[in-house]
């Protein structure tokens, strides 16, 4: 900070008190602004000039060069922003946006114009209306850092401007001071620590008081965003550019907190092709039974198997699909209700507007010994109605023969077209334009493409040879989060794979698109991990917290203290045994810790004895005030910027008064006060004396 300072007289190279008062304001001017921007409340053009606008005027204030506009300038450019606000309210019609954008303009005026402490609590009061905008605006991780800084900042400011209203009472032929010397670091450090305490019953109030949802400078709740890699309708061709979207859709935590790899996030499933574009022809869903412990009941698996447990948090996203894992048996979840389709895809009852948490309750998908061992399988009517349509190219059908032919069993007719397609296509997002249908196109051509087409194209060639099977779209399970052992599925896990019809009504997942390799780490990803980990907390235990996580905090609590209680009481029981058994030892060594006490009190390490070795010059400044508010009564009163023994000189022209008392006893407190001397029992009877003589003499 030695570069931004001016010399001042006797001081050189500190920057004088004005100049880091009015640089304090603009950099909490520019901490509340940002919370704006953070939560995107304003376009580029708006953040960009409220920024400049900062910048403008802070470098003003860095070269210590005047403003030099006029005052109709400013007179202007306030109708002009007068005009600006109605016109943004008129077209807008939000209130809170127009007023946002009016405060930058005040923000910008009174940055310019910081001449006494008063317009700087004015700005103040401008921040502070910017901050709680943010606030109702966004709720994220990045807000609450920025509210941390500007509440920081907001502190420091209000107490430099008490400081700067003093100093602008002093004469003005006195020299100006620098800022250190008004405000001393260690001043600072203990208002934060105060603002810390402070911030601790306030935390404390936060998580007892009840929830409600109402804000005044809430703004409503946010739009699920548009997610374009997953839709209720697959279009060939469509999903090259979804890829690349790094948007976030979901985390999923396994139950054991293990990177376990979770099995494929289900969305839903596909029946109908019509050579271009698939369709779920199953338009009709069935509400599901809901249980006591906001549970849905989905079935029980024909099958035996170990049931797993994830967790899956979910972005409002532009679908009422509930994504699932596994051969689901049951959701519980935070929603009124859950609808069903004949396939067994889960639909919400309306697209969520915020993020929703549940847990499912599944079984791994996993081929039977039955299954691998099946010749044939004889299928029910609707599953052949549905599911082995013709109207299938001729090229197709013989591919398919071709390859499936060979093997016996249906598992293995499964895998070896699963195999043709992982080795003999490449996989790629680029795929050219062509006039041919899109599946002769991929299967005969170009031979090349992405996961859509691999599905279909497998899809297709076992209803060929006469196994039913279908489409299904969802997601891939994603990064693992080393910090927050979770996955993080993003936009770019979007993926199509194929569901086979096995005895049983079992539908089995197979995946003929070939691996496109692991993603390179580096020390972002892991600075990205961490973050990403602190903005679930935040949401989770700050921004989502709810009246049920106050009756489980507290039925915690209750149990912990319950626990303790008991601890105490056993702990309590057992000493009293003790002692009954053993009464003479109890006797004993209660004497023996009274006389132990007594002997450290008497040699000064006892509790009076610490306090008066901890704070040697508490008894001298206390003797030395009494002196003070004596000779104040008295008529003598000393002033803030007299030295202790200048003071001594004023007390000479008092005939009469026991000038050599004041002398010494003020003599004793310079010692004890600045000169580092012991303050032991001889001198704290010698000072009372010395104030007794003092009391008596005038």
């Amino acid at each position: 900070m030695r570069w931004l300072s001016r010399s001042i007289p006797g001081r050189s190279g500190l920057m004088p008190f004005d100049k880091g008062a009015r640089l304090l304001s603009h950099l909490t001017a520019l901490a509340c602004f940002s919370a704006l921007i953070i939560n995107n409340q304003f376009g580029w053009a708006w953040s960009a000039t409220g920024v400049g606008l900062i910048l403008a005027s802070l470098y003003f204030i860095l070269t210590d060069r005047p403003v030099r506009l006029s005052p109709f300038f400013w007179w202007g450019a306030s109708v002009l922003f007068c005009l600006i606000f109605l016109v943004d309210l008129w077209l807008s019609g939000a209130l809170l946006a127009a007023c946002m954008h009016f405060l930058v303009y005040l923000m910008a005026y009174r940055l310019f114009h910081l001449e006494k402490s008063k317009d700087h609590l004015q700005l103040y009061l401008i921040c502070f209306l910017q901050l709680l905008a943010a606030s109702g605006a966004g709720s994220g991780f990045g807000y609450a850092l920025s509210f941390v800084v500007s509440t920081a900042l907001l502190i420091w400011g209000l107490v430099v401007q008490h400081l700067k209203k003093q100093e602008e009472s002093r004469l003005p032929a006195m020299p100006a001071r620098s800022f250190r010397s008004v405000v001393p670091f260690p001043l600072m450090m203990s208002i934060h620590l105060l603002s810390v305490g402070a911030l601790l019953p306030t935390l404390l109030i936060f998580f007892l008081i009840p929830r409600i949802g109402i804000g005044l400078f809430q703004t409503g709740q946010a739009s699920p965003q548009k997610i374009s890699g997953f839709s209720e309708k697959v279009d060939l061709g469509s999903m090259g550019p979804v890829i690349r979207d790094l948007s976030l859709v979901m985390r999923v935590i396994p139950s054991g907190g293990e990177k376990d790899r979770p099995p494929y996030l289900r969305g839903m499933s596909f029946d109908a092709y019509d050579g271009k574009a698939w369709k779920n022809t199953f338009n009709r869903k069935a509400a599901l039974p809901k249980r006591f412990d906001r549970g849905f009941e989905i079935g029980p698996e024909p099958s035996p198997s170990d049931p797993f447990q994830e967790t899956i948090l979910l972005e409002p996203i532009d679908t009422t699909v509930l994504f699932t894992v596994g051969s689901p048996t049951a959701v519980r979840g935070n929603f009124p209700s859950l609808l069903r389709d004949q396939p067994g895809s889960l639909y919400l009852p309306a697209v969520p507007r915020q993020r929703i948490e549940y847990e499912i309750t599944a079984v791994h998908a996993f081929p039977s010994e039955r299954d691998q061992s099946a010749a044939r399988i004889d299928y029910p009517s609707d599953v052949r109605e549905y599911y082995l349509s013709g109207g299938i190219d001729p090229r197709i059908v013989a591919l398919a023969h071709e390859i499936a032919d060979p093997f016996p069993t249906v598992f293995e007719k499964v895998r070896a077209i699963e195999r043709h397609l992982r080795t003999e296509y490449t996989y790629t997002l680029e795929v050219a334009p062509s006039d041919r249908p899109p599946l002769e196109d991929f299967l005969f051509f170009q031979k090349k493409g992405y996961c859509e087409y691999y599905a279909s194209a497998m899809v297709m060639m076992l209803r060929s040879v006469g196994i039913a099977s279908r489409l299904v779209t969802g997601f891939l399970p994603g990064e693992w989060n080393e910090f927050g052992k979770y996955y993080l599925i993003r936009q770019s896990d979007a993926h199509a794979w194929v569901e086979v019809y096995f005895p049983g009504g079992r539908w089995l997942p197979f995946d003929p698109t070939p691996s496109v390799g692991q993603k390179v780490e580096s020390p972002w990803t892991a600075m990205a991990a961490y973050v990403d980990w602190m903005q679930m907390k935040w949401e989770r235990y700050i921004v989502r917290y709810s009246l049920r996580d106050q009756f489980a905090l507290l039925e915690g609590t209750r149990s912990q203290v319950g626990r303790f209680s008991e601890g105490i009481g056993v702990w309590l029981f057992r000493a009293r045994q003790s002692i009954e058994k053993v009464p003479v030892l109890g006797l004993v060594l209660g004497g023996a810790v009274v006389v132990l006490m007594a002997l450290l009190y008497r040699s000064g390490w006892g509790w009076g004895g610490s306090i008066r070795r901890k704070s040697p010059k508490r008894g001298a400044t206390v003797i030395y005030g009494r002196m003070l508010r004596l000779l104040e009564k008295r008529g003598l009163r000393k002033r803030e910027d007299q030295t202790p023994l200048e003071f001594v000189e004023t007390v000479r022209g008092k005939e009469g008064w026991p000038i050599d008392a004041v002398r010494k006893l003020t003599a004793l407190y310079c010692e004890v006060r600045f000169g580092g001397k012991a303050f032991s029992s001889d001198d704290l009877r010698r000072a009372e004396r010395l104030f007794a003589e003092i009391k008596a003499g005038i």
